[in-house]
C-alpha cells in the first residue's frame, strides 16, 4: 500500500475501498456457508480494532494522549491476566 500511497490520496483511498468492498462482496456471495460467517465475524473484529487504532491516532495527532494510553493498557491486559491466574 506505501507505493500506492505514494501515487497520491486518492489512489490509495480508491485501492482500499475495492479491496474492501471485493471481500465485502466475496463473504456477501458466500453466505450460505459457515466459513463464510466466520470470516465476516473475523473481518469485523479486525475492523473494529484498526477504527480503535484510527481513533487513538487521530487523538494523538491533536495532542490528546488518553486513547492512545488506553489502548497500550488493553494490550498489555492479556499479559497481567495470565500472570494473575499462573
Amino acid at each position: 500500500m506505501a507505493r500506492v500511497l505514494a501515487h497520491g490520496d486518492i489512489p490509495f483511498l480508491a485501492v482500499k475501498l475495492l479491496i474492501g468492498g471485493f471481500a465485502a462482496y466475496i463473504l456477501y456471495r458466500c453466505a450460505h456457508l459457515p466459513l463464510a460467517k466466520h470470516g465476516m465475524r473475523v473481518v469485523l473484529a479486525i475492523y473494529l480494532g484498526l477504527m480503535l487504532i484510527h481513533g487513538a491516532t487521530g487523538c494523538a495527532a491533536l495532542g490528546w494522549d488518553g486513547p492512545e494510553l488506553l489502548l497500550v493498557y488493553l494490550g498489555h491486559l492479556p499479559n497481567a491476566l495470565i500472570g494473575f491466574f499462573s
